[in-house]
């Protein structure tokens, strides 16, 4: 009979949770106490787990990881913003904010899932295990996971120093150039909100050049405005304002 932490699982389903328990071993450094959790944060929705039984023993299937996504965003969050405020010591809200987003945005947490071979450990019935940001999610339900199991400083622990640290070097990703209007789409439509952009065009004030204006609404509520010589330029500085609004409010 196989033990995993304090749980014994019948024969049919030893097999794959004793793998299951040895990824994770490798991956997080520790064999996991509740690995019910760990199978529901590599749960995706579009799979229909099935319960193995074997005369005595049941094994409860999976649920999917929604509901750990959730959590592990959240978790997530409060890591990465803990570290960059003990990094950054002298940087101000706007740069942390900034910083926090390339490290935990959809696709920043995708490249990072793949880095880790999420993929691997994926239980979905879609043709690409890495479409719809599957695996960025997977990665926050593995870390509501890790919080659930182990506690805050060991999900801190696990993903600062045997996720982040040794796949992405946080001083180049500093020095990156943020797109902050793709980011503010981004995060308005996560939290079921509308971002519209309006920009507009006039002489410079010494007239040889043209000037945009752009207003960033959020569900018609004016949350950032900038201006610049091109539209893009006065798009990123109105839309880095919206973002840097918009996130510091709790919706």
């Amino acid at each position: 009979m196989f033990k995993c932490g304090k749980k014994y699982f019948s024969r049919s389903a030893e097999s794959e949770d004793k793998q299951l328990c040895a990824s994770l071993k490798d991956l997080l450094g520790y064999a996991p106490k509740r690995l019910e959790l760990y199978r529901q944060a590599f749960t995706h929705s579009s799979a229909r787990p099935h319960a193995p039984y074997h005369r005595r023993y049941y094994v409860k299937p999976a649920e999917h990881n929604e509901r750990l996504e959730f959590l592990g965003d959240a978790v997530l969050e409060l890591i990465v913003s803990e570290y960059l405020y003990s990094k950054f010591a002298n940087k101000r809200e706007g740069f942390l904010t900034q910083v926090r987003s390339k490290i935990v945005g959809r696709e920043a947490l995708e490249k990072l899932a793949q880095e880790l071979n999420l993929s691997q450990l994926v239980k979905a019935k879609l043709r690409n295990a890495s479409a719809k940001n599957i695996l960025g999610n997977t990665l926050e339900a593995l870390m509501g996971a890790v919080y659930l199991d182990k506690g805050y400083v060991r999900a801190q622990e696990v993903f600062i120093n045997r996720m982040l640290l040794p796949h992405v070097n946080v001083d180049d990703l500093v020095k990156r150039e943020f797109d902050f209007k793709s980011r503010l789409l981004e995060v308005t439509q996560k939290r079921g909100k509308l971002a519209a952009f309006e920009t507009v065009s006039a002489p410079s004030k010494d007239k040889a050049r043209v000037q945009f204006t752009c207003t960033v609404r959020i569900n018609d509520e004016v949350v950032g405005q900038g201006s610049g010589l091109s539209k893009k330029e006065a798009e990123q500085r109105a839309a880095e304002k919206a973002y840097t609004a918009f996130s510091s409010v709790k919706r």
